[in-house]
């Protein structure tokens, strides 16, 4: 069978229209197209056809109707054998790494939002871009010299079957694309935006690097960061040889400007950009392995119409976001200091969720595509994060197993082995897609017993497994078995918990979200509240608003009662509170006198000397 063939083209790059002309052979009497409902690596429903502005068939040449008969299918009345082209425009102005964009300067192509299907067609695909005059382009694909062709004004990239296509980005526009230094040569890097700061190179390369050398083998021969630099980009979103990156090119500002004044010496106040960079690349591409190959039972072969319910994104994502700043820190590339810093802050944020009492993480998983990605203004009270706490259930896991087998590898050894059982003797390099979800997918139970194998126990207490599947408080005090103390830092005297936070409108505070059981839910202050105002009721009203907000604050005491003037609903209210005292940040820190154990348990999982800074 022919290959079904793709025409992409920019007609009016100010409209952000990306035309794309389908060209295929019939199969029968009526075809039917259809268009994916989300994207592998983020977990909700984005009825990606309510993009396409216009759409217009011709069959052998001649004007044909095409029918809508689905919010994403339409229908062609054919015969068997003939030519089917298919014209059809898509919106893409979301600058994001899960859906389209193209302005006068790119085009992200997410192909899960521009490629309408014929019905039944498996692979072949071929994708062509015309170019605009300046642009080049680059593509996830696995092996770029064997499926990528480029010619003047012109970019194609091959696939060979449905999942490869819709895991294939392309990123056409006025680029720069340069390989990572030794020892990551095969890793390609295309940047739209600002160009990254040439010292990020070398030390994205060694993180790199750390990543590949924690896994048994490495699943690809080519892998392909594409990186938005953008004001307004974020996150990213993993594929089989590549991934996508947003980044906010301000933020390694501060860093930069000290390279070029002269001063190597990094210090984390400036570092804080660069850090981010650096955790995200790693993050993204610890998916190559947990969660494109190593990977929840449901997700793969992919049903792209639906939700694919599975309960195991706590590991898919948990983990690696464990991992993401763990293996940063084995590199050199953050100081011991800030890497405890930023799990503190992981554990204030959990702290600050009482949802965490309310769901566990296998629930959160399950409910990733009507919760996570859909959040209200009840989400912290209601639901946790998989990502947040399921990554601080990875690290208490790795010391269970530290504790348990001094002499062993803790939680990387458990997902090596994982490995292994899995897709390890698979061979995931592609381009085709067939052997990647010929394996069948692990589920918790896989985990729980490989962790009862490394654990010597045989079988996991029922403590351990509470901490997936029971809505439980953590306890982090194993972090003394690395010679590592969690505190709270003071706080003044006098300073409130609000119990509520805020969201800036014009400079205007709106309440965003109430904790519950504060004394701010007890009292009925309300998320989408205007505040106006506040005084202690001895004292005299204070005008509220985002800037002056903290000076505010300053004026009320713990216990003591206040009131807040708030307008609901166009109508003011004043509503009395007796605020609690603030509580102190959570803080990691290195214990001086740490018996030697626990630094060589310290150095063992972090890859990196006790007296380093």
């Amino acid at each position: 069978m022919d290959p079904v063939a793709y025409r992409i083209a920019f007609p009016q790059p100010g409209a952000h229209l990306v035309h794309v002309r389908l060209d295929f052979t019939a199969t029968g009497e009526i075809c039917q197209l259809w268009m994916p409902a989300w994207s592998p690596g983020s977990y909700v429903i984005r009825e990606y056809a309510r993009n396409i502005r216009t759409i217009a068939a011709s069959v052998e040449g001649a004007a044909r109707e095409i029918t809508k008969v689905a919010k994403d299918r339409f229908e062609i009345a054919t015969r068997p054998g003939e030519r089917v082209a298919v014209d059809y425009t898509v919106y893409a102005h979301d600058l994001s790494v899960r859906t389209a964009h193209h302005d006068a300067s790119h085009a992200y192509l997410h192909p899960p939002q521009l490629f309408l299907v014929p019905e039944g067609h498996q692979g072949r695909f071929n994708v062509a871009v015309e170019l605009l005059p300046g642009w080049s382009a680059i593509s996830l694909a696995a092996h770029p010299a064997q499926q990528e062709r480029r010619s003047p004004g012109r970019f194609e990239v091959d696939l060979p079957d449905l999942d490869a296509l819709f895991d294939t980005p392309i990123e056409a526009g006025i680029l720069s694309i340069t390989n990572l230094p030794a020892p990551c040569e095969h890793v390609r890097l295309a940047v739209w935006g600002e160009p990254l700061p040439e010292f990020v190179l070398p030390r994205l390369a060694r993180v790199v690097d750390q990543v590949e050398r924690f896994w048994p083998a490495r699943p690809y021969d080519h892998y392909t960061f594409l990186v938005h630099a953008a004001v307004g980009a974020r996150g990213g979103l993993e594929h089989l040889a590549g991934s996508v990156l947003g980044v906010e090119p301000e933020s390694w500002a501060p860093a930069a400007r000290r390279v070029e004044a002269g001063n190597l010496e990094r210090d984390d106040d400036s570092e804080t950009g660069v850090y981010d960079l650096l955790e995200l690349a790693s993050h993204e591409l610890f998916h190559a392995w947990n969660v494109k190959r190593l990977r929840p039972r449901a997700l793969g072969p992919f049903d792209y119409t639906r939700e694919n319910y599975t309960r195991e994104l706590w590991i898919a994502e948990g983990f690696t976001s464990y991992y993401d700043g763990l293996l940063v820190l084995r590199s050199g590339e953050i100081s011991i200091k800030a890497h405890l810093q930023r799990l503190a802050e992981s554990i204030a944020r959990l702290r600050d969720t009482p949802g965490r009492r309310v769901q566990s993480l296998e629930e959160s998983s399950f409910d990733a595509w009507v919760k996570l990605y859909r959040p209200q203004d009840d989400s912290p009270n209601a639901s946790v994060s998989y990502y947040l706490k399921g990554s601080l259930v990875a690290l208490l896991l790795d010391l269970w197993l530290r504790e348990l087998r001094p002499d062993g590898n803790g939680l990387d050894g458990v997902l090596a082995e994982l490995w292994r059982r899995g897709p390890g003797d698979l061979d995931t390099r592609g381009p085709s897609t067939s052997n990647t979800y010929s394996y069948p997918g692990f589920t918790s139970e896989d985990l729980a017993q490989i962790l009862g194998e490394h654990s010597g126990l045989g079988e996991i207490p029922g403590a351990i497994r509470a901490l997936w599947n029971e809505p439980t408080d953590l306890d982090f005090g194993p972090l003394a078995l690395l010679g590592l103390r969690l505190s709270e830092k003071p706080v003044g005297p006098g300073l409130i918990e609000l119990g509520f936070t805020i969201q800036d409108r014009g400079g205007a505070p709106w309440v965003e979200f109430v904790r519950t059981d504060s004394p701010a839910e007890r009292a009925g202050l309300a998320p989408g509240d205007e505040l106006l105002a506040a005084r202690r009721v001895d004292g005299s009203w204070l005008r509220l608003r985002s800037a002056r907000a903290p000076r505010v604050w300053d004026h009320l005491q713990p216990g003591v009662p206040a009131e807040l003037l708030v307008s609901r609903r166009e109508r003011v209210l004043t509503i009395p509170v007796a605020f609690a005292a603030a509580r102190g940040a959570p803080q990691i820190e290195r214990i001086a006198d740490a018996d030697p154990a626990a630094c060589a348990r310290f150095e063992a999982w972090s890859g990196r000397r006790w007296s380093d800074p």
